[in-house]
């Protein structure tokens, strides 16, 4: 080269730095702010990668390998928010080709593996160390992202020198000992200085093989990985989800009280740990403390609306998230904030705190409506149950809280909605041969006919509460039509697998348990009317749907007693301080009738004690 075009070489590579120094400036100046610009970002981005095509427009040379290696790794850092992976691996293997080309060095292959092998041979001892090890920084990032752990520790084997052969190689230590260049040169300025990049590269792939430890259920090796990443220099939000992983390998290993100490110190790191807050919650649900699940899913759908509130930009060039990828969305994945309040509300129903459970169903229903979600809809299977479901949950909160008029609205929306899906009927056949298109098209039928049921179930109660048997009649009646809309071939269904297995049969015991309630709840309005062979069948046909239940025998007992049949009294009645009632888990919806009736059975219990002692006298 001419001593003329040296100096326009020069000329250039300080056009070119300072250019590069002044995209860094206004990066940071934009970072420093309370809250960052996307479009300064975006556009920052884009000019650095001008910058490295106008640089890699040319051949390669030696004199510019500072230069291009620099804003090789500062394009790269930024393309983390608007690439993929795999498109900035594509444009780092074009850049160490570059490198190469630039030694004099060519290699045939562009596998990354083998590529950087050649580099460091290449450049191992060179004053270009700390620039390649700068690039090398980025592929580990990379691969993280992508979970190739594997790739990883070969490419920190090639590079750790030091390391004595007689030891094992392993990810850890080969992470531990590793040793790099991190010297910074002041006239080429970087978005995030290599040592800071090394040290999250660090601890995040500490993380991501106790994350690895726990996909395959070794939760004592995962143990040792978090409590080394614990020692480690992090960002608080990346400790809080070292605590939280922690937590939830105790939990795993059978020690609750140890995962809520660890998803207390999370929570005590990063207020905004959502993770922890929902793994606590599930453990208290494990240790039936229903109050402080509560109390943990209050914090977290306050945390999650808070979030939601403000802007989601984060100020992190390089967020532990990013870097850990699909591993640290494998322990950090929280419900949606309609899931949350669901479960919330669910939950304080259940337990008890019916009030605080009606104000949540009715904050999600408003939610819902404000979405424009089709009641009918179907979720997408990790959110909601289905939409009907939660406005009868929320109809039979309403039922607990007294608010009966509430109730029968409420229900109103389920009815109207489902009318157009409400097969005429609803044939099963446990040995007919269906596909799982076809039994899915059953199972969606038998819903409609069970969501129908269940809201003129649940009207009819309210209007029992209201002391209207007449419309009560009328609503259970209407229950019944619904629910008899499916119909078994086969007596012993419970036993057979009916087109979606297990699905099926759950739902045909909801079925039958509806039936058994709205049979019940018709039968007690006809003994209240004193239409008392209309009440005896109801109640007979009832208690075949769910035997054992204490209240329709005794109701039972009342009206043989009042046909004047007190031996077949007798017997209902003795038989209901025997039998114990059979244990079946019904929907929320189902869990009000017919244990809630306020029905007095003391004159009851006097005129049969005095019945028996007559006849022992």
């Amino acid at each position: 080269m001419t001593v003329e075009g040296k100096f326009e070489s020069d000329e250039e590579v300080d056009r070119w730095s300072e250019e590069n120094n002044n995209i860094i400036v206004t990066w940071k100046q934009n970072e420093r702010g309370l809250e960052p610009n996307q479009n300064v970002r975006k556009r920052c981005c884009l000019e650095s990668l001008k910058l490295l095509q106008k640089i890699q427009g040319i051949p390669a040379a030696t004199e510019r390998l500072k230069l291009e290696m620099t804003v090789s790794y500062n394009t790269f850092l930024f393309s983390l928010s608007f690439s993929n992976a795999s498109e900035i691996e594509e444009s780092l293997t074009h850049s160490l080709l570059r490198v190469l080309e630039a030694a004099g060095s060519q290699v045939s292959s562009s596998d990354p593996v083998r590529l950087w092998k050649a580099v460091l041979q290449t450049f191992g001892t060179s004053v270009y160390v700390p620039y390649v090890h700068k690039l090398l920084l980025i592929q580990w990032m990379l691969w993280l992202m992508q979970c190739q752990l594997e790739k990883v520790l070969t490419l920190l084997t090639q590079t750790n020198h030091k390391r004595e052969h007689s030891a094992p190689v392993n990810l850890q230590t080969e992470t531990r000992n590793l040793a790099l260049s991190m010297e910074e040169d002041s006239s080429l300025m970087v978005a995030m200085a290599a040592k800071d990049l090394k040290d999250l590269l660090h601890i995040c792939t500490v993380v991501c093989q106790g994350v690895e430890q726990m996909k395959m259920e070794k939760y004592s090796e995962a143990l040792e990985a978090f409590q080394e990443a614990k020692g480690l220099p992090s960002p608080r939000s990346l400790l809080a989800q070292i605590h939280t992983l922690t937590g939830q390998s105790f939990a795993k290993l059978g020690q609750p009280h140890c995962a809520l100490h660890f998803y207390r110190k999370a929570v005590e790191v990063d207020c905004a740990c959502h993770s922890a807050l929902y793994q606590s919650a599930l453990v208290f649900r494990q240790l039936g403390n229903p109050k402080a699940e509560m109390e943990a899913l209050r914090l977290l759908y306050s945390a999650v609306q808070l979030q939601s509130d403000k802007s989601s930009s984060s100020t992190s060039l390089v967020c532990p998230a990013t870097l850990s990828g699909e591993q640290m969305t494998f322990i950090s994945r929280i419900p949606s904030p309609s899931l949350i309040l669901h479960s919330l509300a669910h939950t304080c129903v259940f337990n008890g705190s019916i009030s605080d459970g009606v104000e949540y169903y009715l904050d999600l229903l408003a939610s819902l409506q404000s979405d424009g979600k089709d009641l009918i809809l179907t979720g997408n299977g990790t959110s909601l149950p289905r939409i009907p479901v939660v406005y009868l949950e929320a109809a039979f909160a309403l039922l607990k809280a007294e608010r009966y008029s509430d109730a029968l609205v409420v229900c109103e929306e389920v009815i109207t909605s489902t009318l157009d899906f409400i097969p005429e009927r609803v044939l099963l056949d446990a040995d007919e041969k269906q596909n799982v298109a076809d039994s899915d098209v059953v199972l969606e039928n038998v819903d409609f006919v069970l969501w129908a049921g269940a809201a003129h179930l649940l009207q009819a109660q309210a209007h029992w509460k209201l002391k209207d048997t007449k419309e009560a009649i009328t609503n259970f009646t209407r229950a019944i039509n619904h629910l008899v809309k499916v119909f078994s071939k086969q007596k012993d269904w419970k036993q057979k697998y009916l087109g979606n297995t297990e699905a099926m049969v759950e739902r045909m015991v909801i079925l039958e348990a509806a039936k058994g309630q709205a049979l019940a709840g018709r039968g007690l309005c006809f003994l209240e009317r004193g239409q008392l062979k209309e009440a005896l069948r109801d109640l007979h046909l009832s208690l075949q749907m769910t035997p054992g239940c204490k209240n329709i025998k005794m109701w039972l007992t009342e009206v043989l007693w009042r046909l004047d049949r007190k031996e077949e009294a007798l017997t209902h009645w003795r038989e209901a301080d025997r039998d114990a009632p059979k244990s079946v888990i019904l929907p929320l919806y189902l869990q009000l009738w017919p244990d809630d009736t306020a029905f007095d059975f003391s004159d009851l219990k006097k005129k049969m004690e005095e019945y028996v002692q007559a006849k022992t006298t």
